[in-house]
């Protein structure tokens, strides 16, 4: 049984003053979206048999994998956001269930490199592509001008995001 939740009505129209049109809350969509998402990748995880961090954490490496980057624990430990040891246990947790493999560094031979098992792709495979069609498919629908003031508006979003903490002055 899949959960298939609709969110829409929980996103409120706000009624812009100054123009007197109703427009979604951005903010608010924004947000709705983003613990859709999350329970997206719990459901995810759950059918797989791993955490949150640790589904994060086995994207990350195949992402970076794919993209010929070499991946470290301390590339793990900055993405996630935790404790050196915390991401120690999640990797041996990774490790244990045939997900990835740790090596020898070829570059430094005093750290492990992160390698993605096969078994890792095919487990993930097939839920991440289904995701990535029906989540396409909704993308599909929106006009060439209304791609573009959504990529803006996320990338715009993305820049602030990964600035907030970072200036002492914010």
């Amino acid at each position: 049984m899949t959960n298939s939740f609709d969110f829409s009505d929980l996103v409120r129209p706000v009624v812009d003053t100054d123009a007197g049109q109703p427009t979604m809350g951005v903010i608010e969509a924004l947000q709705t979206y983003r613990s859709a998402e999350a329970a997206m990748r719990r459901r995810t995880g759950t059918a797989m048999g791993l955490g949150e961090n640790d589904l994060l954490a086995l994207r990350f490496i195949l992402d970076q994998h794919e993209a010929g980057r070499v991946v470290a624990s301390k590339d793990v430990t900055r993405y996630l956001g935790i404790s050196s040891a915390s991401t120690t246990v999640l990797l041996r947790r990774l490790e244990q269930g045939g997900h990835i493999v740790r090596r020898a560094s070829t570059v430094d031979k005093r750290s492990a490199e992160i390698i993605p098992t096969p078994s890792a792709s095919d487990d993930t495979g097939p839920l991440i592509a289904s995701a990535l069609r029906q989540m396409s498919g909704a993308a599909e629908r929106l006009s060439d001008e209304e791609s573009r003031i959504i990529v803006k508006f996320l990338t715009t979003m993305r820049e602030t995001v990964d600035g907030i903490g970072n200036d002492p002055r914010s």
